[in-house]
């Protein structure tokens, strides 16, 4: 305040240093409440955003089916040569924003071909996985894309399909990058085939490294001949139990349900000590039991997304087979991995 006799300033409204330190005492304090508090609301909005992103890529795979005459577009196609049904290779994500199902960015510039450029608003990007800006993508490999348990960063890198450069086919190059992968197995898996699979995925990975035939199946060389085999054929009328049955989940293994090496049904991880079947699911949201499990978002092929708990769909075994993971999930947890599984 200002005293008019002496033309000074009065110091009696001024604060003193120790009421000033209480106050940011209290400041902090409330700072230190409030911020688990806001990152809870943000990580919570965080999952909303990723179920979203979802919900549009399910509607769009669902369109690209119905214009296909109910045939399942292929998971990945392995690039190749001039003369293979698809030289520069397939990933489904790289064709549903190519062919105008699901609006993307292309992470391929025809103005500096040997550089990616990525964007962050992407459907295709979980806003709690690994930015592709900072973390290279996985180059449409499975192996290096796979955990060791749903919170193991490596499920949490993007993944884009390579193509070749410049296309065998004239066309501009084009690719996305994806935090989520289609419910697929490779070939090459005698459990792939159909009707005789036991682990049979509602997508395939076509991989020209894994040029597996069962006896007398007839199947032709190459790509051309897995394209046209009858046991890789997937089709929307083998999915009978639409509103259980896993289309696409966070992920980055192209054979995410399957794991690295084997089965998850027989092929566990056993970190920190405890046995883990469905190590390739990324639990990015929130927090389960422990830190080797969280929350995954899937899809299902009604288009509904579910925010669900990575724990029991990792830890479960069927008391009568001492199995657990891909096929043996009981139904009661409201997802399926495969066709053949009965709910």
């Amino acid at each position: 305040m200002h005293d008019a006799n002496s033309g000074k300033i009065s110091g009696r409204n001024a604060f003193t240093l120790v009421e000033l330190l209480v106050v940011i005492g209290i400041i902090a304090a409330l700072i230190a409440i409030l911020l688990p508090a806001l990152n809870r609301a943000r990580r919570a909005a965080y999952a909303v955003q990723c179920a979203s992103n979802m919900r549009q890529i399910a509607a769009g795979l669902l369109m690209y089916i119905n214009a296909n005459k109910g045939v399942n577009p292929p998971a990945m196609i392995s690039k190749g040569a001039a003369g293979d049904p698809y030289p520069d290779g397939w990933f489904w994500a790289a064709e549903l924003m190519h062919q105008k199902y699901v609006n993307a960015p292309n992470i391929l510039k025809a103005s500096d071909p040997g550089k990616l450029f990525f964007e962050r608003e992407s459907v295709f990007t979980c806003p709690e996985a690994l930015s592709p800006e900072y973390h290279d993508p996985g180059a449409g490999t499975s192996g290096i894309n796979i955990g060791q348990a749903p919170t193991d960063p490596a499920n949490s890198i993007a993944v884009y399909g390579v193509a070749n450069n410049p296309r065998l086919d004239g066309q501009e190059r084009y690719a996305v990058a994806s935090h989520y992968q289609l419910c697929a197995i490779a070939t090459g898996n005698t459990a792939a085939f159909v009707p005789n699979g036991t682990t049979v995925m509602p997508f395939m990975f076509f991989n020209a490294n894994q040029n597996g035939k069962p006896a007398g199946s007839g199947i032709g060389p190459g790509m051309a001949g897995q394209l046209s085999f009858y046991g890789y054929q997937r089709k929307i009328t083998m999915v009978k139990q639409a509103s259980v049955m896993c289309m696409v989940a966070e992920a980055a293994g192209i054979n995410s349900v399957i794991g690295g090496t084997g089965y998850m049904a027989t092929t566990p991880t056993t970190p920190n000590g405890e046995t883990n079947y469905m190590y390739g699911l990324a639990g990015r949201h929130g927090k389960s039991s422990n830190k080797n499990h969280a929350w995954a978002n899937i899809a299902f092929f009604d288009g509904h997304v579910a925010l669900m708990d990575t724990k029991p769909l990792s830890t479960y075994v069927d008391s009568s087979t001492g199995k657990g993971g891909a096929l043996y999930i009981p139904q009661s947890l409201g997802v399926v991995f495969t066709l053949n599984q009965a709910r």
